[in-house]
């Protein structure tokens, strides 16, 4: 490993360290991820818990760039016909490149390739199981389209290196608040509580996935002022002033 890419991994380490959010993860971590392992586009798709323990539910996608958050959305809905899915219920983190297990031609015409990433022109990508004390916290994948090359065996080490920390750090965000706050859970009590609209509803939710303003606008199909408006109503009925007071409602 050159000293400076050696420089840049703990550079990475630390800031990862200081995330605290998701949208810090998204801003602080995949962005300079991107200068170890380049890539045309990453994702990470979080793990909800269910009453099954062996049933994968994956959610909240965080992407770069944002556009590629359709592709994602696709997926999830479609997530049960993926023949990588089997590496999510590993009670240990798991790394697999996708060129390894199936040939070009039989994974870039699968239903699901073809329904999802032809349109972003994906040829390779790398998954990453997140995992911390045997729980699943969701999945990083990183991609590469038809003109990159595959990623090697220097970049799985890479990820490898930095996903022990990944783990650590998304399990301190996703995974400390008691079971009994969760997002569909504060949702009822906002409904029923404070008399939220299904649009105030659908804007908190984006909220506690740590959307911000410009990301929650486009994701609704809504002008910037018309999201203020249903800020402002949002914080009247729930007695707060800020987004931030607003998420520490989740957490009480």
């Amino acid at each position: 490993m050159e000293k400076n890419t050696f420089l840049m991994i703990n550079d990475i380490i630390y800031d990862l360290y200081s995330c605290t959010s998701l949208n810090e993860i998204k801003a602080k971590f995949l962005h300079r991820l991107k200068m170890v392992i380049p890539y045309s586009y990453a994702s990470i798709l979080l793990h909800e818990n269910t009453e099954d323990p062996d049933t994968i539910r994956l959610t909240s996608p965080i992407c770069i760039p944002e556009a590629f958050i359709e592709a994602e959305n696709e997926y999830i809905k479609v997530a049960d016909e993926d023949h990588l899915l089997w590496l999510l219920h590993s009670r240990e983190p798991r790394l697999v490149r996708e060129s390894d297990l199936m040939e070009d031609q039989q994974r870039l015409n699968s239903p699901l390739y073809v329904h999802c990433y032809r349109k972003f022109h994906i040829f390779d990508s790398m998954q990453y199981a997140s995992v911390y004390h045997q729980e699943l916290l969701g999945v990083l994948t990183l991609f590469r389209t038809e003109k990159d090359e595959p990623f090697t065996n220097e970049d799985m080490f890479f990820l490898q290196a930095i996903g022990m920390h990944l783990n650590a750090v998304l399990y301190q965000i996703v995974q400390q608040q008691p079971q009994a706050n969760s997002l569909k859970q504060t949702l009822g009590l906002l409904k029923a509580n404070n008399h939220l609209t299904a649009r105030e509803l659908q804007i908190a939710e984006l909220i506690f996935q740590y959307r911000n303003n410009d990301e929650i606008a486009r994701s609704l199909g809504i002008r910037e002022n018309t999201l203020q408006k249903h800020l402002q109503n949002i914080f009247r009925k729930t007695n707060v002033t800020s987004r931030w007071e607003l998420l520490r409602l989740r957490m009480h």
